[in-house]
């Protein structure tokens, strides 16, 4: 890979100002930055402009990400309160690689206009097209912000890279049906990174299932309350117990509306925020089986970090997850709650799929970061800089001209 790197760490620096858990895009653009740090610079969207720190900058911010989010505060508080002095020269910039993965601002026409520089290749990553294929999963503001994403990379970016076989799909197939031109597209899928440490048995001896994920309508946290409705209604005290580990996101009193009207599933199912990757790791350790009811995904991280923890899997059955659970995972209708609660029943104790996933998990075989960037950093180097908006002037669809490569070391 030849010229510098602009890494764009705004969606980062806000997290980490917020100091809250990461979700799974916050946690790939922590790769990117521990992959970039030693060589990138930093860019920064200050109302709406893309604004890059010199390199003395940059390392100082990187750094930081690292620190507890107080170090972090002033570190950063300190970089923008000085930040005139600290910009990159334009010089500097000429040829460099801009890359945004964290879906940050790049919806707007402005973020496009910025920073100026010669033979500049603007670069970003999709990690989904869930508000344009399932509207109806989230808000009409949110699907209108990501077509605006994903519009403005298929017209504008020198090339794109997506996390999985079924994005890359989408995005050749939402490219088709608008009649929208596409650069190149890697298909590079991301690695699972949380240290998961040493297993560890449930102290209170009882069955326990783990669902790890933001709570919201998308994740499905619904048809597990169903299910184990059921459950308790056949077994009483004896039903085992759900631990939901996720941050509250959109409508989430609403998935969890069961919950609040009834007794018996509070006396069952326990939600928990805020939990670090240890207590992730610690729960999923403890855990009979992840459960994955969602109802669309883009990668579906949880499903391969359980099973590279060796923990067995009871999952949507998704193209993604059949793509990522390598044929490990039990897979089920996410919409069939009888199905979930007669599966959930039988691993509570040794059921014959328990005994099968179990059996099958050495072969399982996760993504890593090396891979990742070794995919990355050789489709950059071949990636020609084109001046901004000759995509936009085209006229017809021009997908065959999008190459859509899928590194074959890589499970997506």
């Amino acid at each position: 890979m030849t010229g510098p790197v602009l890494l764009d760490v705004s969606r980062m620096a806000a997290w980490r100002w917020r100091g809250v858990p990461a979700t799974g895009i916050d946690r790939v653009c922590e790769a990117y930055a521990r992959h970039f740090a030693g060589h990138a610079y930093a860019a920064i969207q200050l109302a709406g402009r893309v604004t890059v720190l010199d390199r003395p900058s940059s390392r100082t911010l990187f750094h930081s990400f690292e620190e507890p989010p107080e170090t972090f505060r002033r570190a950063f508080a300190g970089i923008m309160a000085t930040l005139p002095g600290r910009l990159a020269g334009r010089r500097t910039l000429d040829e460099a690689t801009y890359l945004n993965v964290g879906h940050s601002g790049f919806d707007r026409d402005l973020h496009w206009s910025t920073p100026k520089a010669r033979d500049l290749k603007r670069v970003c990553l999709l990690h989904d097209l869930i508000p344009l294929t399932h509207p109806h999963l989230t808000t009409a503001h949110k699907s209108a912000r990501h077509r605006g994403r994903v519009v403005r990379a298929l017209r504008q970016a020198d090339g794109i890279v997506v996390n999985s076989c079924v994005t890359a799909d989408a995005l050749r197939a939402f490219a088709g049906q608008e009649s929208l031109p596409s650069p190149p597209v890697l298909t590079a899928p991301i690695a699972t990174d949380r240290p998961m440490g040493a297993a560890r048995s449930n102290p209170a001896g009882e069955p326990c299932f783990v669902c790890v994920g933001t709570i919201e309508p998308r994740k499905n946290h619904a048809l597990l309350l169903r299910a184990w409705s059921r459950l308790i209604d056949r077994m009483g005290d004896a039903a085992p117990r759900l631990v939901i580990a996720g941050k509250r996101g959109l409508k989430a009193s609403d998935a969890l509306s069961h919950l609040k009207d009834d007794p018996r599933l509070a006396a069952h199912v326990e939600v928990r925020s805020g939990l670090s990757d240890a207590g992730i790791a610690q729960l999923l350790h403890g855990a009979r089986a992840l459960l994955f009811p969602s109802l669309a995904e883009g990668f579906g991280l949880p499903v391969a970090e359980a099973l590279q923890a060796g923990v067995p899997v009871i999952a949507s059955d998704l193209p993604i997850t059949r793509k990522v659970g390598q044929g490990i995972p039990q897979l089920l209708d996410p919409e069939d709650p009888e199905g979930w609660a007669q599966a959930i029943a039988g691993h509570c104790g040794a059921c014959a799929d328990r005994a099968r996933q179990l059996a099958a998990m050495p072969q399982f075989r996760a993504n890593t970061w090396a891979e990742h960037f070794a995919a990355l950093e050789e489709w950059l180097a071949k990636l020609p800089a084109q001046r901004l908006g000759v995509r936009a002037a085209s006229a017809g669809p021009r997908l065959a001209q999008g190459e859509i490569r899928q590194d074959r070391r890589l499970q997506c």
